[in-house]
C-alpha cells in the first residue's frame, strides 16, 4: 500500500508518519510539502491513499482536487484541516474527498478514518457530522455565504477579519487585481456594498470573532 502525506509542516508529517508506520508497517509512505509537490507525486506513481492538509502554506488545497481527480479518479483523499467551518466541509465533500478530519483528533480516530476510507466508505468525525446536520437542517441555500466557492469563502473571511486587499494578495501569493475580482464577486453574491457590511455579516453569523 502506498500513502502520500501532503502537509507543509515537517514536524506534523513526521508525527503522522510514525502513527501510520505503527498501524500499517508494510505501507510505503511518501511525502509532499506543497500543492505542486502533491500533484507531481500523484502523477508520478500510483497511490492508494492521499492524506491532504487543506492549508498548504499560502495555498488552499481544495483548488488542486480537480487536477488530482483528473490524474487519479479513484484515489481516496482524506482531508485534514484546522477548520470545522461548515462551508469548508461542504466544499470539500462536494469536491469528492473521502473523509474530513480536524487535526485536533486523536491518532486512534485518524486510523479509524483511514480504515473506513480504504474500505470504500466515507468518513467524517462526530463534530463534523454535527456541523453537516446543522447545515442540512437550515438548507444549503439559507445563507448567502454558503453560495461562495472555496477561494471566495477564504477571501471573504480574510476581508471580514479586517485584512486589506493588498495584504490578502500577498499572503495568498495572488495579484491585487485577482483579489479585487474575488471581492467584487463576493459582494455581488452576498448582496452587500462594502467591506464594513461583510464584517458585520460575518460577526452576526459567528464566522469571525
Amino acid at each position: 500500500m502506498r500513502i502520500l502525506l501532503a502537509d507543509d509542516h515537517h514536524m506534523f508529517r513526521s508525527g503522522l508518519r510514525r502513527i501510520l508506520e505503527d498501524d500499517f508497517p508494510d505501507a510505503i509512505i511518501a511525502e509532499a510539502a506543497s500543492c505542486d509537490e502533491t500533484l507531481a507525486q500523484v502523477a508520478r506513481q500510483r497511490m492508494d491513499l492521499l492524506i491532504l492538509d487543506i492549508a498548504m502554506g499560502k495555498e488552499n488545497s481544495l483548488h488542486i482536487l480537480p487536477a488530482i481527480r483528473d490524474a487519479c479518479p479513484d484515489l481516496p483523499v482524506l482531508l485534514l484541516s484546522m477548520y470545522d467551518d461548515k462551508q469548508f466541509i461542504v466544499q470539500a465533500l462536494r469536491a469528492g474527498v473521502s473523509g474530513y478530519l480536524t487535526k485536533e483528533h486523536a491518532p486512534e480516530e485518524l486510523i479509524r478514518a483511514i480504515r473506513t476510507i480504504l474500505g470504500g466508505r466515507r468518513y467524517v468525525s462526530a463534530s463534523v457530522a454535527a456541523h453537516l446536520a446543522d447545515y442540512l437542517a437550515v438548507g444549503s441555500s439559507e445563507f448567502p455565504h454558503q453560495t461562495l466557492s472555496a477561494r471566495e469563502h477564504e477571501v471573504f473571511l480574510r476581508i471580514a477579519a479586517g485584512q486589506s486587499v493588498s495584504d490578502i494578495a500577498k499572503e495568498l501569493c495572488l495579484s491585487v487585481k485577482t483579489i479585487s475580482t474575488y471581492r467584487t464577486r463576493i459582494l455581488e453574491k452576498m448582496d452587500v456594498g462594502s467591506n464594513a457590511e461583510l464584517m458585520r455579516y460575518a460577526m452576526q453569523h459567528g464566522l469571525v470573532t
